[in-house]
């Protein structure tokens, strides 16, 4: 992100690690280096926060920064957000982790925050709430250019549930492809499974989805619109893989040609890999670079990584240039 920050810019970046540490009873000792020369300066903090270990690093380096050594403005460059799917302020028995961290960011220190395809629309609601600027960014155009190195025909764009129809809608448009979607229903241990179809419902979402989104050629997933032809399934996330592997083996037994999966976050939590690759009816499995994807989870190949960092790039340098003299 650096190299394509000084190509924007034309000028050298001064990124600094941070120096972490520890006291000998175990209690945090990161220190900033060059704390000296952050008053009254704009500072970017990037970390992907993927559990809460991070969570707690980032709010107390952001805090450091923002309220210790007097940062003028903070932007805080998180590629993927954990407790992305607590975001329901209806249910009084949970917690709206999702609201809560925002107000907790905002309060360390945060002025605006980039993320890349958050799962909850509700997350610009709470942004807003807590006067985070917030800035979404969109990796469909990556994710498009790759298919085609995969794919020559036109692609049959694949949503396995309702949360995924725009981002399939946008990959569709940048294609010039269709879209097909099924719904999801949660069963025993959190096992998604996909719902029978229900006509009035579809049509439902067909209509909605046209009108909302400009894009007429949105279908419901049965056979007719799958044999034989070229699938990309997309989701935002994948986890343990089972409900991937479990859609892609029966888009497979409908008839699928070829079938790419592409998720945008590899969130990959414990036995991923036996779960994702069992009998793997995947030609080809695409994933984003938001969550470091080390040594332990490589595959040797079988899946294509897709970096997000000019794309990050290019929305901090949008964010930079809404301020003359910067300091």
């Amino acid at each position: 992100m650096i190299s394509h920050l000084e190509e924007y810019f034309g000028r050298d970046f001064h990124f600094e690690n941070i120096d972490f540490g520890l006291f000998p009873d175990g209690e945090s000792d990161n220190r900033i280096p060059r704390f000296t020369e952050i008053s009254g300066k704009t500072v970017i903090f990037y970390q992907s926060i993927y559990n809460e270990n991070l969570l707690e690093e980032a709010l107390e380096l952001i805090w450091a920064i923002k309220r210790q050594y007097k940062a003028f403005h903070l932007i805080a460059v998180i590629p993927f957000l954990i407790f992305r799917r607590q975001d329901h302020e209806e249910k009084n028995d949970e917690i709206c982790r999702l609201k809560m961290i925002i107000d907790c960011l905002k309060h360390a220190g945060v002025d605006e925050m980039i993320t890349v395809s958050p799962h909850s629309a509700d997350i610009d609601k709470f942004c807003q709430m807590f006067d985070v600027k917030l800035w979404e960014i969109d990796p469909s155009p990556l994710f498009a250019s790759t298919i085609k190195t995969y794919i020559s025909d036109k692609p049959t764009i694949y949503s396995p549930d309702r949360g995924s129809i725009t981002r399939a809608i946008k990959l569709a448009k940048l294609t010039g492809g269709r879209v097909i979607f099924s719904l999801k229903e949660r069963g025993l241990n959190n096992e998604a499974n996909i719902k029978p179809e229900e006509k009035e419902e579809v049509d439902r979402l067909i209509s909605y989805y046209q009108e909302k989104e400009d894009f007429l050629d949105i279908n419901y997933a049965d056979a007719g619109h799958i044999v034989d032809e070229s699938i990309v399934m997309v989701e935002d996330e994948i986890s343990t893989g089972t409900t991937a592997n479990k859609t892609g083996r029966r888009l497979k037994g409908l008839g699928a040609r070829k079938i790419i999966f592409l998720a945008v976050h590899p969130v990959l939590v414990h036995g991923w890999r036996r779960k994702l690759f069992d009998r793997n009816p995947f030609d080809k499995i695409i994933l984003g670079d938001t969550i470091p994807r080390g040594y332990e989870k490589r595959t040797g190949g079988l899946i294509h990584d897709i970096s997000v960092a000019e794309l990050m790039a290019q929305t901090l340098y949008k964010a930079l240039g809404r301020f003359e003299n910067l300091p």
